[in-house]
């Protein structure tokens, strides 16, 4: 099969405008005794970047495609999906409505703040479930769609089969890129929340023919009430774009809820560790929500000897969370040299 060719077949808007690089990470490597490497998806030109931005590239080539003019979607207010949604939005000229939960801030902080200055209209609702968002949200369709709106409606997370093909996609990118330098990965490891950055890598693992593991870090295991189901639906449903001879199944998925801690956006061990030496031995910048535990989960593997590497860890962006004083007052006191600054 020509990869390639496939790729092409799918309507596509460039909203990053350079390939984000792959590179080693030679003092974290050292201190656990492990080569590792990292994909800067936390690099970019729209929306301060992340893995979401992918995704986006392909459901909004869509969205024009069907004539929309206003995207809809929901998720937490710490959500990196609806704040890189409102910047691609705002980048072609979308409208674009925003449905958030969880708690509240007394002011826009964090991703937050960043989803208003986008142009976003944000509807928050307050600390409701998942299954409740996601009902709230078609009710903003409804509503917008009754006022002579022409909505996309976007699934938490981006999580689409369509959107799952730029990971098939991104997986391929990134096995070149490190090829290019000498090296390959024998795994893979990211943080997984709505699950089509998963079901895209572990499709574009099998267009390549490659066995590298690819680990997905749940850190909102609550999303779904059959997490490995809809994983694999989104992969199927990619395959079925891109290569419909190719079947992926359960055996293909690994997911891991060991960091998950107390749940999503909710303290787990290891994170701050993990914050404080990607921060200290590299200058990379990695957040309590979503990439901290993803971090954290190679630093206990790689001390228990149950990873091989190289690793690559692909940094999926989101340390917009770090500034959320609530965030910024756990890292304060538990990472001591930060603690020990008289301010």
């Amino acid at each position: 099969m020509n990869k390639e060719l496939s790729f092409r077949s799918l309507p596509r808007i460039d909203l990053r405008g350079f390939t984000s690089p792959v590179q080693p990470l030679p003092r974290l490597s050292e201190e656990l005794g492990l080569e590792v490497w990292v994909k800067r998806d936390d690099l970019g030109s729209v929306g301060l970047a992340g893995n979401k931005v992918r995704k986006l590239e392909m459901e909004l080539a869509r969205a024009r495609e069907v004539g929309a003019t206003h995207i809809v979607t929901e998720g937490s207010r710490h959500s990196n999906a609806t704040r890189a949604a409102a910047a691609a939005a705002a980048a072609i000229g979308m409208k674009c409505t925003l449905v958030l939960c969880h708690d509240e801030p007394k002011e826009p902080v964090g991703n937050l703040l960043l989803d208003a200055l986008f142009g976003a209209d944000l509807r928050l609702v307050g600390d409701v479930s998942w299954v409740e968002l996601a009902r709230l949200t078609e009710d903003v369709v409804r509503e917008l769609e009754a006022a002579g709106e022409r909505v996309y409606r976007l699934p938490i997370g981006s999580a689409t089969g369509r959107g799952a093909t730029s990971f098939a996609r991104a997986y391929i990118e990134a096995d070149e890129q490190i090829r290019a330098q000498g090296a390959e990965f024998r795994t893979l490891v990211h943080a997984s929340s709505a699950g089509s950055t998963h079901s895209g890598l572990v499709l574009g693992r099998a267009l390549s023919g490659a066995s590298t593991r690819v680990i997905g870090v749940v850190v909102a295991g609550e999303v779904y009430d059959d997490v490995p189901g809809n994983y694999l639906r989104l992969a199927n449903e990619a395959a079925g774009l891109l290569a419909p001879g190719v079947q992926i199944t359960a055996d293909d998925l690994e997911l891991t809820e060991d960091y998950l801690g107390e749940g999503y956006g909710k303290p787990a061990p290891g994170v701050m560790e993990a914050i404080d030496l990607m921060a200290r031995l590299e200058g990379i910048v990695v957040d309590p929500v979503y990439t901290g535990k993803a971090v954290a989960a190679i630093i206990d593997m790689a001390r228990k000897g149950s990873i091989e590497g190289p690793v690559l860890f692909w940094h999926t962006g989101g340390y917009h969370a770090i500034f959320d004083p609530h965030y910024t007052s756990v890292m304060w006191s538990a990472i001591p040299r930060l603690g020990s600054i008289q301010l």
